[in-house]
């Protein structure tokens, strides 16, 4: 389904009157709780909720534009030219265009209303990379693609009869930018490097479809309740339909990820199947530590230096709205907000209604489809690592439904 029309319509249109732009359960901060969020007028909660739009499909964007290369990157070196995987990872990477091309018109809409400057990070033809040039910068122009020493390590080990037990040793030494940044280079530029045999015995096709699966059951838990009980809110129609035609177009995503991609781990050899297993885990688990946990944790965690995904949509939101002038007359210092919600006593449990009830409900999926995976290649957590989140993991794949209040492990 095309979204682009959808994007550049409300682009046009602005945020208008006092619809809604997302369920105010799904925004990561206490809005039923604080007497300052309790306190703003309707067009407020409007702006509040078209900010937190804006960052949450600026984010999905950002990640859709890796997909960009890495889709054309699998599609030629592990399938026949035109034969229908070939043709799948093809089409799909159309639809990433328009997706980012949609999701940077709502933005530039939201960040022009509320007057904010942090930009629209995206891949170098958003950047404005297109054009004319002046003639001294066209003859400097310089495009050839240089391998650093980083790189060419991980590619010389890739070739090594024991490098792949040794690189995953390295990412592990190195820290975590070494291993995204490791990751990133191999369902990337190494394998447009790579001639197709090595990228199929190595299972680079694979190893990117298994990462794409398990970002989507992190965008599919968010964006699947954004606009839950449309019947009971004035959810912003544009913005609406934005939502369920890429729900639509992911959904089928999803399946891709998750079969091409176990075929294509099936058919890399042992030892990479074994390097596979052992960053999927890693990875899986990065993403349970960020997910499982509840507002004044990751608040706890902000105060300590982290940052999770969801509260960093809560402070770039905070920042969107806050700028814009109807909230001039508002308190606008969100150090004091991020100190008074810190101070309040938080509950033990989720109840099952409203915000509570949708986080069991994200928590639940999550862990289901994260089972589905890690059933079909092997994996086994690290408990230690994991601790009492593997537990909130467990307990709610236990849970027979979710109409009972959920005890926090």
């Amino acid at each position: 389904m095309e979204l682009k029309f959808l994007g550049i319509a409300l682009g046009k249109q602005g945020i208008v009157g006092d619809a809604i732009y997302a369920n105010p359960s799904m925004m990561p901060f206490p809005i039923q709780r604080c007497e300052y969020l309790k306190s703003l007028s309707n067009r407020q909660i409007a702006i509040l909720t078209a900010c937190f739009f804006a960052n949450f499909y600026k984010t999905v964007a950002n990640s859709e534009s890796q997909a960009l290369v890495s889709n054309m990157a699998a599609a030629e070196k592990s399938f026949e030219p035109y034969s229908d995987e070939y043709m799948i990872l093809h089409q799909e990477t159309s639809e990433e265009m328009d997706h980012i091309w949609t999701f940077r018109s709502v933005y530039n809409m939201v960040a022009r209303e509320t007057r904010s400057e942090e930009p629209f990070e995206a891949p170098g033809f958003f950047l404005g990379m297109v054009g004319s040039i002046p003639q001294d910068d066209y003859n400097s122009v310089d495009t050839q693609f240089r391998l650093s020493e980083e790189c060419s390590h991980i590619l010389e080990l890739l070739h090594k009869p024991e490098g792949l037990q040794i690189l995953l040793d390295e990412m592990k030494k190195k820290g975590r930018g070494f291993r995204y940044r490791t990751q990133h280079f191999l369902i990337g530029d190494a394998m447009r490097l790579l001639p197709a045999e090595d990228v199929q015995s190595l299972g680079l096709g694979g190893l990117w479809l298994l990462t794409r699966f398990a970002a989507n059951v992190e965008l599919k838990q968010g964006e699947s309740y954004l606009f839950v009980d449309p019947e009971k809110f004035n959810y912003e129609p544009l913005a609406y339909n934005i939502n369920q035609g890429h729900l639509h177009d992911e959904a089928r995503h999803y399946t891709t990820s998750f079969d091409i991609g176990l075929t294509l781990y099936q058919a890399a050899r042992p030892e990479a199947q074994a390097f596979i297993r052992e960053l999927m885990r890693m990875t899986m688990e990065d993403y349970i530590k960020g997910q499982f946990l509840v507002f004044p944790e990751m608040l706890e965690a902000y105060s300590k230096g982290c940052l999770t995904i969801p509260f960093y949509f809560c402070k770039q939101t905070l920042e969107m709205a806050m700028s814009h002038q109807e909230f001039s007359d508002k308190l606008n210092n969100i150090d004091d907000l991020f100190s008074s919600w810190a101070q309040m006593e938080w509950p033990k449990k989720l109840p099952p209604f409203d915000a509570g009830l949708l986080t069991q409900k994200r928590w639940r999926y999550i862990s289901q489809q994260y089972e589905r995976i890690r059933q079909a290649i092997g994996i086994e957590y690290d408990v230690a690592s994991l601790g009492n989140l593997l537990h909130r993991y467990k307990d709610i794949l236990k849970q027979e439904n979710l109409t009972e209040a959920f005890i926090l492990a």
